[in-house]
């Protein structure tokens, strides 16, 4: 097929399709990559990837980020997965807890989730939106028994310690005192007693 012009096209628009055909970049690479497509061509991109929920509302990352993540969520529906999949990109923490992980165990084929929100917090449409990309993630089989959203704000805490020692000392002038001396005295003696006898005959 060497022209797109249906069959009524005009000499005028043919020739305009000819001038044009050789000189007009067609990116397609580009286009069909989620991290070079231009912006306002992504819901089409969107679109042609079967991107399950869509907000013209959400930023560039998010954007992009649902896409890339779209052919994993469509091949491993219904898996945990896919729901990190979903949610995540949305810049949402989340924590799925099964029915055999509760404390007592729960009603089989059940689950609950933790849904850990940025410091932005969450309106009523961002709840609504996100209740249903978990409902169209999620296991057909399995129910949602419990959606906890919780608030976390990160932050740095700053922990110092300061020791400080030190002595006082009064110094008074010296005042005069009687000097006692305390000692033993070691005594000792030594007599000699000598006898001189003479015998005179």
């Amino acid at each position: 097929m060497k022209s797109l012009l249906p069959n009524n096209s005009t000499q005028l628009e043919r020739a305009i399709e000819a001038a044009i055909v050789d000189t007009t970049p067609v990116p397609l690479r580009m286009l069909y990559n989620p991290d070079t497509c231009p912006v306002a061509l992504l819901p089409h991109l969107a679109s042609s990837w079967s991107v399950d929920r869509w907000d013209e509302k959400w930023s560039e990352p998010v954007k992009r980020n649902a896409v890339k993540a779209s052919f994993y969520v469509h091949a491993h529906k219904g898996t945990i997965g896919a729901l990190r999949r979903v949610v995540e990109p949305l810049g949402y923490l989340i924590d799925i807890v099964e029915w055999w992980q509760l404390n007592p165990m729960g009603v089989p084929g059940t689950f609950q989730l933790k849904v850990g929100v940025l410091d932005t917090g969450i309106t009523e449409q961002m709840y609504e939106e996100l209740t249903a990309l978990i409902d169209d993630a999620k296991p057909v089989s399995r129910h949602l028994i419990g959606l906890a959203i919780s608030l976390e704000t990160t932050g740095s805490t700053y922990l110092s310690a300061s020791v400080q020692e030190g002595d006082i000392i009064d110094v008074y002038p010296p005042q005069p005192r009687d000097i006692v001396v305390s000692g033993v005295i070691g005594r000792g003696g030594r007599e000699t007693t000598i006898d001189t006898l003479d015998v005179y005959s």
